[in-house]
């Protein structure tokens, strides 16, 4: 929807230009009005998308109608309405935006407030007359906040990095989170810590009140990731099939809200398609669905996506598409470097951008995508390893050996999948050994201040933890993250209705066991939800995700590639010779073609945004 700065200190004239900077810097995410509000302690700005109230009376920062606080707020709450009929029934409301629901009600409410919002959000809320200020940022993290306390004991906060940097300015980097990354590809599993590391984020599902002499925020919990005891929970039946699909409708019907047209991302694959078909459904305004996909590859899903639209045939879709083979890195990395504001996992994300510059070309500054079912509903084969093996706890063998069967995972799935059932610790340590491993080709001036306390190794024995650490450690903070910036890179915001908390909350009591079936990932899914999916994708038991061709894109490009890789120094040179080595082979695998494009993209970054290497 926007970005929002604060600058909260005693040096009125350092905090004017750091404002006046990042509306500047910030500008892309708010091109269609700004608005700043300053005294001799805090100034607070935001840059605004119109997306809901285009008119001024949806203008920020937006102050209480009883002249108390003053609000600066990034995102969207889908159920504002509803809290105005529940919560402020006798309040004359000035306009029909969200802020104004948000402010009203923090009025009456204060940090209670979040319980009853349904949304993505980052907010700071300054206080008058008790001077101090409110932060929060949504359950999942969606929309983003950094901070940085200064040598000056000055607080900064900004919805992207670059505001946060001076100019001229050599930041260190974080040596874990590049060690977690060069090595293994994870990166905004860290908690607050970044790439950078003078910044930290404030952490979703959390909230803080901040005074002007603290010297740290102290971060408190409003929400967390649900966990039922096993007894507890209740079995996929057909009350719970209904009670999903609905839910699944109404978060993506509220997600509709907006005074813009939208437009969806459709892969071809489970979710997407579901999103698609509730909007063919139940959406009767224009619909814009944007594809992108590479022709004649054995991860070609177009037959899939011409299935949805086959089954719909809705006159309101206006298609278009985009040839993912005409991705190049020597086009495209060092501009969404730029964008991402760090090293990033693969092409997939500059294929998602695509896609959003396609959205915003067409005029639309909403996308609804599918993002997040996958972690919710245990789509991923670690996810459905921890499956099978609580199906072979619970003696559930020819569940497990049919599940095994179809989905057609090897001699070393099964392998992993009885270790962790039998051994348990085992495999825990066994998985901290590859870890450890792959850090050897690291040069020793980063793995000497790797700090592994703030890296959570997840014990596998209980399979809340494997949930958890998708939702909240390696797959759900970065999806979040590109997603919000590819998008707001092109003033638009993306939505995500699989990443509604009450979703979430309701798969939280059903069995585990349950997700997986005849091989079938995210069963309860696609069985609550099979009205809204053509055959051929509701019967899919593959898993291509959004495939990008990057080892044929390194290989074309690789005469730009080779003398970048010359000018590496974080990683052994050995190690650093083999990959040139196969590079020059043009016999690329996907593992080597993932080494280089990790190594290409730290450096980019670090050139980019002048690390002190």
């Amino acid at each position: 929807m926007c970005g929002i700065a604060c600058y909260y200190g005693k040096r009125e004239s350092e905090g004017r230009e750091y404002i006046l900077n990042a509306r500047t810097l910030l500008k892309h995410r708010g091109p269609d009005d700004s608005g700043i509000y300053e005294n001799k302690e805090v100034k607070l700005l935001q840059t605004r998308l119109s997306i809901v109230e285009l008119s001024p009376l949806g203008h920020q920062p937006m102050l209480s109608a009883c002249g108390r606080y003053v609000i600066v707020f990034n995102g969207e709450i889908y159920n504002h309405k509803d809290l105005r009929t529940q919560f402020l029934p006798n309040h004359s409301f000035r306009g029909h935006s969200d802020t104004e629901t948000l402010i009203e009600l923090f009025c009456l409410q204060k940090e209670k407030m979040l319980q009853h919002l349904v949304g993505m959000w980052a907010m700071i809320i300054w206080d008058t007359e008790s001077e101090k200020i409110f932060i929060s940022r949504d359950r999942f993290g969606q929309k983003p906040l950094y901070t940085r306390f200064t040598a000056d004991s000055e607080w900064l906060f900004a919805s992207e990095i670059k505001p946060l940097l001076t100019k001229n300015e050599h930041p260190d980097y974080d040596a874990t989170a590049l060690a977690e990354y060069i090595a293994l590809g994870n990166y905004g599993h860290l908690g607050t810590h970044t790439f950078f590391k003078q910044i930290s984020q404030f952490p979703p599902a959390h909230f803080a009140w901040l005074l002007a002499n603290d010297t740290e925020i102290k971060y408190i919990p409003y929400w967390i990731l649900p966990d039922i005891n096993n007894k507890d929970k209740k079995p996929f039946d057909k009350t719970a099939e209904n009670t999903l699909k609905d839910l699944v409708i109404d978060a993506v019907l509220s997600q509709t809200l907006a005074d813009v047209p939208i437009g969806i991302t459709l892969s071809g694959g489970i979710d997407s398609s579901i999103i698609t078909g509730v909007l063919a459904k139940y959406y009767t305004k224009d619909i814009h669905v944007f594809t992108a996909q590479s022709p004649n590859s054995k991860y070609d899903e177009t037959n899939y996506v011409n299935a949805v639209l086959n089954k719909w045939n809705n006159p309101n879709f206006i298609v278009h598409k985009k040839d993912l083979n005409t991705l190049s890195v020597k086009d495209d990395l060092e501009k969404y470097i730029r964008i991402q504001e760090e090293p990033f996992g693969d092409p997939s994300i500059i294929a998602h951008g695509f896609l959003m510059q396609m959205a915003a070309d067409a005029g639309i500054k909403v996308v609804l995508n599918g993002q997040g079912a996958d972690e919710l509903f245990f789509g991923y084969n670690n996810m459905s390893q921890a499956i099978l093996v609580q199906q072979l706890k619970s003696f559930q063998f020819s569940v497990f050996s049919n599940n095994l069967k179809a989905m057609k995972l090897g001699k070393n799935f099964l392998f992993r999948a009885v270790l962790q059932a039998l051994l348990p610790d085992i495999e825990h340590a066994m998985r901290q050994q590859s870890r450890n491993k792959r850090r050897v080709h690291i040069d020793n001036k980063i793995l000497n201040n790797v700090n592994d306390s703030y890296i959570k190794m997840y014990s596998y024995k209980k399979i809340y933890n494997v949930w958890a650490e998708s939702v909240q450690g390696v797959h759900i903070p970065h999806l979040v993250h590109y997603d919000d910036r590819n998008g707001m890179a092109n003033s638009l915001e993306g939505r995500s209705p699989f990443l509604d908390h009450r979703i979430t909350d309701f798969v939280a009591t059903l069995q585990h066991t349950e997700f997986l079936k005849n091989g079938k990932r995210k069963y309860i899914l696609r069985e609550s939800c099979k009205e809204f999916l053509p055959d051929e994708v509701l019967n899919r038991t593959d898993k291509i995700g959004f495939f990008t061709p990057l080892a044929d894109s390194l290989l074309r490009d690789k005469e730009w590639v080779l003398p970048y890789l010359k000018e590496i120094n974080f990683i052994k040179p050995e190690f650093l010779e083999q990959l040139s080595a196969y590079l020059l082979s043009n016999k690329m695998d996907t593992p080597n073609a993932l080494h280089i494009w990790r190594q290409l993209s730290v450096l980019l970054w670090m050139k980019e945004f002048n690390i002190n290497n």
